[in-house]
């Protein structure tokens, strides 16, 4: 999963992405003390947003109607210590609503309901012969180092990998392959989006996908095997 946490309070943020890391290790949990914090986080990766509804400024009613206009397929679950706000919260059509304090039996129940399920797959990988597929179509990658690089990334099941590990991966470690290397990234990323799907990531220079929205058939040694990487 991929969560975002809205509440002015530091220490509600603290405790609910660590309650969220217990109850997925391998998801991205991240947190804002403010709406206006949390615009700067929000994309079409994010799929659950826990947003308190008294806060200053906005409040989360309004930010929550903000955020649906923009992402139509956003998960909002209201975290309050209002119950008073019930009735006005249920009118913008939410997938749950939690009352303060919460513990993790809370957020697991209302995991279970959500309007729109995260579990759902963008991908389908078969690792012998490799494969990807999206809706029973399969993907035509731009190049065969294209179609190698996202091979490695399933490879790695979602670690960050390094432009030089990705350089020796493909080229052999030709140190004037760096150009080649962020085009056939990009090349990947225009495919991608291609079947409309955001799973690739990049943080300092590091490249990884979201494992979390690939179904993988079959074991991944068997990929390193068709590509005879050493």
């Amino acid at each position: 999963m991929i969560t975002l946490t809205i509440d002015n309070q530091p220490e509600i943020t603290v405790l609910m992405k660590t309650m969220l890391q217990n109850i997925d290790p391998k998801g991205e949990h991240m947190t804002a003390t403010s709406v206006n914090e949390a615009i700067d986080l929000l994309s079409d990766r994010v799929q659950i947003v826990f947003l308190d509804i008294e806060m200053p400024g906005i409040n989360g009613i309004d930010a929550a109607k903000h955020f649906q206009e923009k992402y139509d397929r956003l998960n909002v679950i209201f975290v309050t210590g209002h119950i008073e706000y019930s009735f006005a919260a249920h009118g913008v059509h939410p997938s749950g609503f939690l009352v303060k304090p919460v513990d993790e039996q809370d957020i697991r129940r209302e995991l279970r309901h959500l309007r729109y399920p995260v579990s759902e797959m963008s991908l389908c990988v078969s690792c012998d012969p490799f494969t990807v597929r999206s809706s029973e179509k399969q993907i035509v990658f731009k190049g065969d180092k294209t179609e190698e690089l996202f091979a490695y990334l399933v490879y790695k099941n979602g670690a960050f990998c390094t432009n030089d590990e990705l350089i020796t991966v493909l080229w052999g470690g030709e140190s004037d392959r760096s150009g080649r290397l962020r085009q056939i990234i990009m090349n990947l990323k225009s495919t991608l989006s291609t079947v409309g799907t955001d799973i690739l990531v990049r943080k300092y220079g590091k490249t990884s996908i979201d494992m979390n929205r690939i179904e993988v058939k079959g074991e991944l040694s068997f990929i390193k095997l068709h590509y005879n990487w050493i």
